[in-house]
């Protein structure tokens, strides 16, 4: 958990260096083999390298959407799409301001970013990313209204969080909340509260407001967009249960550490009623897990995939799966004993486990069927020193998403140069 909140606090903080891309000096996005051709299975595709160096402050690289065919990715001071395929650059769109928040999600083709307006984070805009073009561009309000809290010197633990969800747009922030029209940026409510030293979302099939106020209480709301004074249903958990985090709003899933912490890192999963916000079930800490941070705040958990009633998840060697509807294990997918092995992706009945690289041993896919957990097929990815250094530094700090055809490491940190790796696709079969 520890490492968890190192992570968000460094985010607040204005970002990281994280490394640079080993290369051969020619232009990005490219084929760093060169070829002409298709990339077979197992090659690097493509890469991406920051496109602006970041001015000093905020240096957020916070949100990646996906349409059918682009990859579109926010940094510091842009945001720019790629064919998943080829990595060709399709659009970019330049923000006014630096990047301050994003909406873990997309709706209708449509994402929504925050960026600095004066001292504040508090301008947002609206993207169309099949085309980069602005939908609309508003401020959450005026900026004598603001307030210490949507300032980054002054905000503490917590910044300002989106999500989408049934057309409309969410902000909340450590004493307040906001709901818009997605469509049209206008305004349909807002609500104070008591300054927490928390606050946290997650969009989609749900609206999940999360905060954290005083010493003694976690508060979980589903919310109605247009009557935000009225959620559906509101539910508390004790502080020190720890902190929690959304892994999926359908179902609805938290990871929740169960007070103890420390560096074990430790998190069960809870099933909660979408009707009640009750707990359905729990699949309890295993020590085999290896999860990464679970408090991201555009990608929720690293290492736990939830695909309908099933729960997979990332383990020193191994991967498992869990039923969510009894909480009881399904299977363990035995694989390399030296690494992590992270589910990715699930589709016609296989599940993607992505093996990453290090400096001296390359990366691999691994497809196991999940009815059993048998291995159906594994891809190796290239051994060229060069790819396997690019693969293991962009592994340690990304969530790997396989979408049509391509593993891509996609960074949703923080940059520090115009060096930085951006997104590294490797040639993938669909999972």
């Amino acid at each position: 958990m520890l490492i968890g909140l190192v992570v968000v606090l460094l985010l607040a903080a204005g970002g990281w260096a994280l490394w640079s891309f080993t290369d051969d000096g020619r232009s990005k996005p490219k084929d760093p083999n060169g070829a002409s051709h298709a990339p077979g299975a197992g090659t690097v595709a493509w890469l991406a390298e920051a496109r602006v160096k970041p001015d000093e402050g905020m240096r957020q690289a916070l949100g990646t959407w996906f349409t059918s065919t682009l990859v579109v990715k926010a940094e510091p001071d842009v945001v720019t799409a790629y064919d998943i395929k080829t990595g060709e650059k399709k659009w970019s769109f330049l923000l006014t301001g630096s990047l301050c928040a994003a909406s873990r999600e997309s709706e209708g083709n449509v994402a929504v970013v925050a960026v600095m307006f004066g001292n504040h984070c508090m301008n947002l805009k609206a993207i169309d990313l099949r085309d980069g073009h602005r939908v609309w561009n508003e401020l959450l309000m005026d900026e004598k209204e603001a307030g210490d809290n949507l300032d980054p010197k002054k905000w503490g633990k917590s910044g300002p969080r989106l999500a989408l969800h049934d057309g409309h747009v969410y902000t909340t922030w450590k004493d307040g909340e906001q709901t818009r029209n997605l469509s049209d940026g206008k305004r349909v409510d807002q609500r104070k509260q008591d300054a927490c030293e928390w606050a946290d979302t997650a969009g989609g099939k749900q609206l999940i407001a999360i905060t954290y106020c005083g010493e003694s209480e976690i508060k979980l709301r589903s919310l109605d967009p247009k009557k935000l004074d009225k959620p559906k249903w509101s539910s508390s958990l004790k502080r020190n249960d720890g902190f929690v985090s959304v892994i999926s709003t359908d179902p609805l899933v938290l990871s929740q550490s169960p007070g103890k912490g420390g560096q074990d890192n430790r998190y069960d999963f809870v099933v909660l009623d979408p009707a009640t916000g009750k707990e359905k079930t729990r699949v309890a800490y295993n020590g085999f897990w290896r999860l990464g941070s679970c408090f991201l705040s555009t990608s929720g958990c690293t290492g736990a995939l939830v695909d309908k009633d099933s729960l997979y998840v990332a383990g020193q060697g191994v991967t498992m799966a869990y039923d969510l509807t009894t909480g009881r294990e399904r299977w363990t997918y035995k694989s390399d004993a030296n690494r992590v092995t992270v589910p990715t992706a699930v589709h016609d009945g296989e599940l993607a486990t992505y093996v990453p690289a290090t400096a001296e041993r390359r990366g691999r896919l691994d497809y196991v069927s999940t009815a059993d957990g048998k291995v159906a097929r594994v891809v190796e990815h290239s051994d060229r020193e060069k790819d396997r250094k690019n693969e293991s530094m962009m592994a340690k700090v990304t969530f790997p998403r396989l979408v049509n055809g391509r593993l891509l490491l996609i960074n949703d940190g923080g940059v520090g140069s115009d060096g930085d790796g951006m997104i590294l696709a490797i040639s993938a079969p669909d999972a």
